[in-house]
């Protein structure tokens, strides 16, 4: 869908690039360096649907960046709350658990990569988005309050990224066409909240009535911006409006639980029931290209290993390996299904290092991994790329609504019971897979503090290597004696918020960096 359209073809109709590389950071002389085939100048541009639905392709490719499709996001949201170790760059096949980078010893600096990746990314996609959403809102053709709301969307998006990582950012809502309009001082965070509901407000109502054909295709939808809409409720700690949104999305009958959780990251199943909205795939479809173009499912998966004497891998491609899942957090997890499908440290198959002899054992690999993006074409060896990334599931509109009804009217059995639908699909009830209730019964008879335990628990179970725990563990306070429970003695409050990047404070006089950096 998106990834279809050729970068080079977005530049050449030039959507005010060069004012794009204004707001990054090392992209920009690569970007100005580019050859220009030919040029239409933005305000001759945006004159049609299709000309604004090429806009709208060129913000949505922004989303399968470095950020997401590198694993920094997962370096951001798992590994500095504990359920992965890794991080930094890949190291072939070495066993990561004892690895001591900044991520895991929270010892990061302005200067990391992924932080400076993430402001260069999401305010050039920022940008993109306001340079669109300043056309549309002066357009006069039909189908232009669809391609407004998807791009408010997308813009409340990243400022959700932006102020979970760094707290208050500059606000750019009008497109940045010169250097003077660049340097802007820090809004706090409660503006750039405010900024995200206005956007995903009108976003719902610029895309109503729903188009379900937008779902299956991967697009912003009335439905994803409420289900957006609770999670920035829920990150603010408004759990009134957070459970209201939830519910809304849960009463609409559009999404519910796949009953299998391995058909969640299986790209036969891609924009499926569950998937309220994902980053779509950066390869061919189901195909097996043998390229990196879908680079995450080769840093999350296990790399090729010794086992008995033997050498093995589990796909037939270059090794990488970033992530591994902590091993507390694997041997604290019960033995769920859902636990097999998402982390695991035995495989039931291998090939025989640099062949493609599979063999059909089950072996014990040297630690866990998170295999839930690693999914194998057994009659090429090499792994499927046409696997989504999925950033809002409709298991994560039940545990907001469980968890929000919970920290304002206690559990009450509409919460126990979103919470415990997660929990059922878990031992995968109803399906063939199905284990005994005793393995992972439902819950009942908790207080409101071991209710809101068991929802935190749930989520790091559910959504391990999506990005969500660091943002789930500030939400109730936890983060800190979370880093220092794992041995991270220097963890303190200033740890909440990432640093903003040295080179934006040294290009911009108005920045002010966080507290303790």
């Amino acid at each position: 869908m998106i990834r279809s359209i050729i970068k080079t073809k977005h530049r050449a109709l030039s959507i005010a690039l060069g004012a794009l590389a204004l707001l990054g950071g090392s992209s920009c002389e690569n970007s100005l360096q580019e050859k220009v085939y030919s040029q239409v100048p933005t305000d001759d541009f945006y004159k049609t649907l299709d000309q604004a639905q090429l806009g709208l392709n060129g913000v949505y490719n922004y989303l399968w960046n470095d950020n997401y499709r590198d694993g920094q996001w997962v370096t951001l949201g798992d590994v500095t709350a504990f359920t992965l170790i890794g991080g930094g760059s890949a190291n072939g096949s070495g066993d990561r658990s004892g690895i001591q980078n900044e991520w895991n010893t929270y010892s990061w600096t302005p200067d990391a990569v992924e932080l400076v990746t993430a402001w260069d990314y999401f305010y050039q996609v920022i940008n993109r988005a306001n340079t669109l959403i300043d056309k549309m809102e002066v357009a006069d053709f039909q189908g232009k309050d669809k391609v407004l709301g998807e791009a408010k969307f997308l813009r409340a998006f990243f400022y959700f990224n932006l102020v979970r990582i760094f707290g208050g950012v500059p606000l750019h809502v009008k497109a940045t066409t010169d250097l003077s309009e660049v340097a802007k001082p820090r809004s706090s965070e409660e503006e750039v909240y405010a900024q995200i509901v206005s956007d995903l407000n009108a976003s719902v109502t610029l895309l109503s009535p729903l188009n379900k054909a937008d779902i299956t295709a991967g697009r912003a939808t009335a439905i994803s911006a409420t289900a957006l809409l609770s999670k920035v409720y829920l990150q603010q700690r408004k759990w009134k409006e957070a459970a209201a949104e939830a519910k809304k999305v849960m009463d609409a009958g559009v999404f519910s639980l796949f009953e299998d959780y391995e058909n969640i990251n299986n790209p036969d199943f891609q924009n499926g029931k569950e998937h309220i909205f994902s980053i779509q795939h950066g390869g061919n479809a189901n195909s097996t290209s043998q390229m990196y173009q879908t680079r995450m499912i080769y840093l999350f998966g296990p790399p090729a290993q010794t086992i008995n004497g033997v050498n093995v891998q589990f796909h037939i491609l270059k090794d990488l390996v970033i992530f591994q899942a902590r091993k507390s957090f694997f041997t604290e997890s019960p033995d769920t299904y859902r636990k097999w499908q998402s982390v695991r440290q035995k495989m039931p198959y291998y090939y025989k290092n640099g062949t493609k002899e599979l063999v059909r054992d089950t072996v014990t690999m040297y630690a866990p991994f998170l295999t839930k993006f690693h999914r194998i074409d057994f009659a090429t060896g090499y792994l499927k790329e046409g696997v989504n990334y999925p950033l809002i599931r409709y298991a994560d509109m039940l545990l907001t609504y469980a968890e929000a009804t919970n920290e304002t009217d206690g559990p009450t059995p509409q919460a126990f019971e979103a919470l415990n639908q997660v929990r059922r699909r878990a031992r995968a009830a109803g399906t063939a897979f199905e284990q005994a209730a005793k393995v992972y019964p439902d819950l009942k008879g908790l207080s409101k503090e071991e209710f809101r335990d068991a929802v935190l628990q749930e989520r790091a179970q559910e959504f391990v290597g999506e990005g969500h725990y660091r943002w789930d563990l500030i939400r109730h306070n936890r983060l800190i004696t979370t880093a220092q429970a794992n041995g991270v003695t220097a963890a303190a409050d200033k740890h909440n918020l990432f640093p903003i990047p040295t080179q934006q404070i040294s290009r911009n006089s108005q920045l002010k960096q966080n507290p303790g950096y």
